[in-house]
């Protein structure tokens, strides 16, 4: 169906709590992609960003992975890293409805982000004082949206002010998001110019059929 329920909305509330950022260990090997959902959806960032895999997360109700630069988790320069690095999140759940419903559904998610439910959602502190959503727009199957938070939260600190975008992948919902540490400032430009290579990554990642397992 292609109202917003309050199943859906549950289950972006859900994807929404994983906006804290932690601490980026070295691993000593950092793969630049992850296979989450029981193998059916790639998670994988932009040139020079790699898995944090000390902080991914999979289980059956969603999976998170944080990505951070490939030197800075490998230990190694050579690994290579983007000229202005920022800090990559995504989060991966089921989603019920096919691409048309998925779309469809868009207004009804703006509205829930504008609501004191939605923004309590995406709040690091749980408070929806703390955030106000900014621009929301869509595009080819893309939901785009603006976020300012000003809570502290657990890990690195980072700016206040982010991008998200949601889409579908291989019938899961997918909900891509970048920040910048506060001692490495981006302009919200050039956040949205690494959001939009990381949508244009995973959806490459996952245009062809599930791996067999």
């Amino acid at each position: 169906m292609s109202t917003w329920t309050s199943k859906g909305a549950a289950l972006l509330v859900a994807l929404t709590l994983s906006a804290c950022v932690e601490g980026m260990v070295p691993t000593g090997s950092a793969p630049r992609a992850i296979a989450v959902a029981g193998g059916a959806v790639v998670a994988t960032g932009p040139a020079g960003y790699c898995v944090d895999r000390t902080a991914a997360r999979d289980g059956g109700d969603g999976a998170f992975v944080l990505f951070g630069t490939c030197a800075a988790l490998s230990g190694s320069a050579a690994a290579g890293q983007p000229g202005k690095p920022a800090v990559l999140t995504a989060s991966v759940a089921p989603a019920a409805a096919d691409e048309a419903a998925f779309v469809a559904s868009f207004p009804a998610m703006a509205r829930f982000f504008g609501s004191d439910a939605g923004r309590a959602a995406l709040s690091r502190a749980g408070r929806a004082a703390t955030v106000r959503v900014g621009a929301v727009s869509s595009r080819d199957g893309v939901l785009y949206v603006n976020v300012t938070d000003t809570a502290a939260g657990p890990g690195k600190a980072v700016q206040p002010d982010y991008w998200r975008a949601i889409l579908l992948a291989r019938g899961h919902m997918v909900t891509l998001s970048v920040m910048s540490l506060a001692d490495r400032p981006l302009s919200m430009a050039e956040k949205r110019g690494i959001l939009d290579a990381f949508v244009a990554r995973v959806r490459a990642a996952n245009s062809g059929p599930v791996a067999a397992g």
